[in-house]
């Protein structure tokens, strides 16, 4: 065994990376920790892909079932600011899709399968020279050598520790909570999202509605706000008041998952034969639904760096390769991360200042075309480098 691409995390990230090359005869093999599982019987969380993310997906023949947004409603609920973004205004079908998370990842991994190890863990990786394999060492003593390693293997990467890649951590001191209800909107291609003092709160429409289900609700809250009790009895005594705001009576129809919301960004994302990608090499607060997005905006620049530095040579100039892939990616993550920042200080203020200016601004963006476009066009992966 002797692959090109050694691949930490069995994910989504990792199985789409093992499949991009695959189509590009390019060996590569999956090292996942956990055990082989199916899909749990209750769908509740669900991902927003950008039309770039899509298409990748689309271009290795992943079909699935997802609910197509083609206008989002943006309101300040303690104010009169607002927004809307349309998929007419950058000359797009839609602008972004609605998927189940499981059906995704399960999507993907059933593709790669074969050439993925379940319950196994990366224990070491020796450097040798400049651009020769490196030799991987894994928990249950195996070894092998392999060109590059990629780490997708998420937030607390192991791959990272690994390398001696040490992150910049931040907390946002929130907690997400994610839901499935049914909510009579009028028309199930609108997602509508509402900062206000309760917290920053989604809805979307889902994949696949029936009488029972028709969206998806994504709510973050200062950790502040629901110290005394559950995410469950926080959001059935507060969700009056975004049916109030939306005009529509929500009715809660699954379990409520809930998790604290950090971020994370390394300065490096490449060290020898490592590359870190997606969740490994940041995350953001899921506020405009961007992190599943950045993460296949790596994957797609590391895959592009790596086919066709195949295609210019018989051998992979490590150093280089990596390099592009950092050049083209960390910057970009990097105003991402920032950006969710500042609207997560922003809108969750009581300033009064603050206020009046976010007001301003959501409406001034709202009638000014240039910047409109900008700001869709850059959650498109339209702005592709």
């Amino acid at each position: 065994m002797k692959p090109v691409v050694t691949i930490s995390g069995g994910g989504i990230i990792g199985s789409y990376i093992s499949l991009r090359l695959d189509f590009n005869n390019i060996d590569s093999i999956i090292i996942e920790k956990s055990i082989k599982r199916p899909p749990p019987k209750e769908r509740i969380r669900t991902l927003t892909l950008n039309p770039h993310s899509k298409n990748l997906l689309d271009e290795l023949g992943i079909n699935l079932k997802y609910s197509k947004i083609k206008k989002i409603n943006v309101i300040d609920g303690e104010g009169t600011g607002k927004i809307d973004f349309s998929s007419t205004e950058i000359d797009s079908e839609d602008l972004s899709y609605v998927v189940f998370f499981d059906e995704l990842q399960s999507a993907l991994q059933e593709r790669v399968i074969e050439r993925t190890l379940f319950e196994a863990q990366i224990h070491d990786i020796k450097e040798s020279e400049i651009n020769d394999p490196c030799e991987i060492i894994l928990s249950d003593k195996k070894r092998f050598f392999s060109q590059l390693v990629a780490g997708c293997d998420g937030r607390n990467s192991n791959v990272a520790k690994i390398a001696s890649l040490e992150p910049l951590v931040g907390d946002y001191k929130q907690i997400a909570m994610t839901f499935t209800a049914r909510c009579n909107l009028n028309d199930l291609n609108i997602a509508h999202q509402i900062f206000s003092e309760k917290g920053i709160f989604a809805i979307m429409p889902l994949p696949e509605y029936s009488e029972q289900s028709t969206h998806t609700i994504v709510w973050s809250v200062d950790n502040t706000k629901i110290l005394n009790e559950t995410p469950e009895d926080y959001v059935k005594a507060n969700i009056a008041y975004f049916e109030k705001k939306l005009g529509e009576k929500i009715e809660i129809n699954s379990n409520i998952l809930s998790f604290n919301l950090l971020n994370h960004h390394f300065q490096t994302y490449v060290c020898g034969s490592v590359a870190l990608i997606g969740d490994a090499a940041h995350s953001i607060h899921p506020l405009a639904g961007q992190g599943i997005n950045l993460g296949f905006a790596d994957a797609d620049a590391f895959c592009e760096e790596l086919i066709s530095a195949y295609e210019e040579k018989m051998f992979i100039d490590k150093r280089l390769m990596l390099k592009k892939y950092e050049i083209r990616r960390k910057n970009m993550n990097h105003l991402m991360l920032k950006s969710m920042d500042f609207f997560v200080d922003l809108f969750r203020s009581d300033n009064i200042y603050l206020k009046l200016l976010r007001n301003i601004g959501l409406s001034g963006v709202n009638k000014t075309e240039f910047l409109k476009k900008f700001f869709i066009n850059h959650a498109s992966g339209n702005n592709k480098i």
